[in-house]
């Protein structure tokens, strides 16, 4: 019996992936063909949710010291085997979390020619999460502790530093960071720490101890250097980060993605569209996933380390990949087919699963 039309374009199809070496799965394991045929029957330019032509090496610096401040800030650094200049992107994980907590993004993004410096802020990680066992109360915590509130964007700033010396004096990291070039991803408590960097105030109303004068906006610890950025899971304006006024002054390009089932603490996820209201217009971009909840944003696939539960995580990691990858290519390499990648029609080919409907609001 001969095959039918559709079947022998999806034939094609699947040759013509294999060909372009497009089904290399970014964590190492197989990639559902039926999805990448689908995209590439499409005609989407590429899925950008598989790995890049870069072999990855990772290299862990754990002893690392912010001296000033006397706070350890270890690093994890996901690098193009290939010896050249590469954009650098600052990953911050969520609270609770660990260096390892988006491992599966950083490599992804390392494999398509970025480093990426994934951050473990040693106040708000795994270990303090699960001090006497009491997770909610210490998540709550850790998101109002004055120190950890206003330290994690000081880490960021530490690592781009850290960077620059690597870049200086380092035997085999000589010359391979671009830091003309430099972005920021981070997912929840992360996402915090990526708007802050980018520019936006955090609020002092909720902070213990108390910083002075107590309300209000608080110190502006915007790195210069930040060109653009990715906030998985953006807050809105209320307890514990953000007042309206925090996002006025968030003057770089970024990047939201959250979704309807994405609630953490007291916040609501359509709360966090209010907040993308109160982003300046000019280069922000939010990207809402029917369904998508809040810990489908991170993935630790291929580090060996445990996940918090997800009923999306597999639906919801192909296109937050793609358009992340998307967005960098465009603020940091010029990217001119990045804008179409991130338009609703390209990001449809990502839906999957329960994730079935994509919504793109630009300002």
């Amino acid at each position: 019996m001969s095959a039918s039309p559709s079947l022998s374009r999806l034939a094609r199809a699947l040759t013509s992936a294999a060909r372009a070496g497009l089904l290399a799965c970014a964590l190492g394991g197989a990639l559902d063909v039926r999805v990448a045929a689908a995209q590439t029957l499409q005609g989407a330019g590429g899925d950008l949710s598989v790995a890049g032509p870069y072999a990855v090496d990772v290299l862990e610096f754990r002893t690392l010291v912010d001296e000033p401040r006397h706070r350890p800030v270890p690093i994890k650094l996901h690098l193009p085997r290939a010896v050249a200049r590469h954009p650098v992107l600052v990953l911050s994980h969520g609270g609770g979390g660990h260096w390892d907590a988006n491992f599966a993004q950083a490599r992804h993004l390392a494999s398509h020619g970025y480093v990426v410096l994934a951050l473990e802020h040693v106040g708000s990680n795994t270990e303090v999460m699960q001090r006497s066992l009491r997770y909610m109360a210490n998540l709550q915590a850790m998101t109002r502790d004055a120190a950890e509130v206003l330290g994690r964007p000081k880490d960021v700033s530490f690592a781009i530093d850290q960077a620059m010396r690597w870049n200086a004096q380092h035997e085999s990291l000589r010359e391979r960071f671009d830091l003309e070039h430099v972005g920021v991803l981070g997912h929840s408590f992360g996402a915090y720490t990526a708007l802050v960097v980018a520019g936006a105030r955090p609020a002092l109303d909720w902070l213990q101890p108390p910083v002075a004068p107590g309300r209000g906006l608080g110190p502006d610890l915007r790195d210069v250097r930040i060109q653009c950025g990715v906030a998985l899971s953006p807050q809105g304006p209320g307890e514990p980060f953000f007042i309206e006024a925090s996002y006025a002054s968030l003057k770089v390009p970024m990047l939201g993605i959250s979704g309807s089932r994405d609630q953490q603490q007291q916040a609501e996820p359509q709360n966090r569209r209010r907040g993308f209201e109160l982003w300046p217009a000019g280069g922000k971009t939010l990207i809402w996933l029917n369904n998508a909840d809040h810990t489908a944003f991170s993935d630790s696939s291929g580090s060996g380390r445990r996940m918090l539960p997800s009923r999306t995580r597999d639906d919801v990691q192909p296109l937050v990949r793609a358009a992340t990858l998307a967005f960098f290519n465009g603020c940091l390499k010029n990217d001119p087919q990045s804008k179409a990648q991130l338009s609703e029609a390209a990001l449809r080919g990502y839906l999957r699963g329960r994730v079935d409907a994509v919504e793109v609001s630009s300002r």
